[in-house]
């Protein structure tokens, strides 16, 4: 796993200027994921220790596993979609030629392009809508916005290496 974050090129090749500049946002946000599932998985091991051997739980585990958990999947989305390692269904794309495989992961790109930035808009616009209304967690008292701020960054990240793709996937149809 480590070789393949620390490598510096996609499967369409080197990148320079602006992509390079994506790709490694894209890898920061796979570590933070990464350091997030991991702070995840210690605090409810601590959790159950101490619920089991002491009874003394870690207070509002649920909520800040929820928390944490929405943050470590946004984080890992833009490296995901930085490698082209998201789910396609090659079924129909297995016999087709270079140029209908390209132009399909060309509309697949501008589509989650779309998506992604559209998505974070609007988590930008209700992480604003809940800090003034100070809305927060139940147990901990946690400000709600809290679990929106590490995803509005991975989206708009995500939907600027989904643009990045489909424009690059455009050029090699051209070229």
């Amino acid at each position: 796993m480590a070789d393949l974050i620390l490598s510096t090129a996609t499967d369409a090749g080197p990148d320079t200027g602006f992509g390079q500049f994506l790709g490694a946002a894209a890898k920061v946000f796979a570590v933070l994921s990464g350091i997030t599932l991991i702070s995840m998985a210690l605090m409810s091991l601590t959790s159950i220790v101490g619920r089991t051997f002491f009874d003394a739980p870690v207070m509002g585990d649920y909520e800040l596993v929820q928390i944490a958990c929405a943050a470590a999947v946004s984080l890992a989305l833009p490296y995901t979609q930085w490698v082209r390692g998201h789910v396609i269904v090659d079924f129909f794309t297995a016999k087709a030629n270079n140029t209908v495989v390209l132009t399909l992961d060309a509309v697949a790109a501008a589509l989650l392009c779309v998506f992604a930035l559209t998505f974070s808009w609007r988590m930008w616009v209700n992480m604003v809508d809940l800090m003034d209304g100070w809305d927060a967690s139940l147990m901990l008292n946690i400000p709600t916005w809290w679990g929106y701020a590490p995803m509005v960054p991975s989206f708009l990240l995500l939907g600027l290496i989904a643009g990045y793709h489909c424009i690059k996937d455009i050029r090699s149809l051209r070229s």
